[in-house]
């Protein structure tokens, strides 16, 4: 019977924002049970590929690899070289295979040849001034003759002489003050300097 006509109390209805809060609960749990999966194990690492690709490759590139052109060239270089000095000591004489040694060429300067001096040549200029100047006082024991011509010959000495003058000046001394063998003894000093050198290079000088 309805209630409105029967007189009776109708039953209590919940309010319509309580049914609205269940069907969104429901909807809720409904939305959350079908997005839920299975637990499943943890991934496996990446697979050999990967450590392969980041680990550093012991390979040399070839573009990284040195070229062998570059070592080429020096070999070359090297053979060209020892077939070269080879060549040239071939062609060089050897003194070892011969046992001979080189002979120096001769020099066109040798010992200069004079037309005086020994006999039968005539008196070099220097020689027969001596033999007419020194040599008559020195025999005679004329030791102011001698010191006069000591004088003289201080001025005879060739350049480069440069003892010359002061043997002479001192043989000059001594005969003035009549000491005959100081005299004789400056005629040996000015002999043992300069008699052979002055032979060979200026025998045929003129006084």
């Amino acid at each position: 019977m309805h209630p409105h006509r029967t007189g009776l109390p109708s039953p209590a209805t919940p309010p319509q924002s309580v049914l609205a809060f269940a069907f969104v609960v429901a909807a809720a749990c409904a939305a959350a049970a079908c997005d839920k999966k299975p637990d499943t194990p943890p991934e496996a690492p990446p697979a050999a590929s990967a450590s392969a690709s980041s680990a550093p490759s012991t390979a040399p590139s070839a573009s990284s690899a040195p070229s062998a052109t570059p070592d080429a060239t020096p070999a070359g270089d090297a053979a060209s070289q020892s077939a070269s000095d080879a060549a040239t000591a071939a062609a060089a004489p050897s003194t070892a295979a011969t046992g001979k040694t080189p002979t120096p060429a001769p020099t066109a300067s040798g010992p200069k040849t004079y037309t005086c001096g020994t006999k039968p040549l005539p008196d070099c200029p220097l020689q027969a001034w001596m033999k007419a100047h020194a040599n008559p006082p020195m025999a005679a024991g004329d030791t102011p003759g001698l010191g006069d011509v000591f004088d003289q010959m201080v001025n005879l000495g060739p350049p480069g002489y440069t003892n010359w003058a002061s043997i002479s000046r001192d043989g000059a001394k001594a005969a003035k003050l009549g000491k005959l063998d100081g005299a004789k003894a400056a005629c040996r000093s000015c002999h043992d300097q300069y008699k052979a050198k002055y032979r060979l290079a200026f025998r045929d000088r003129k006084i």
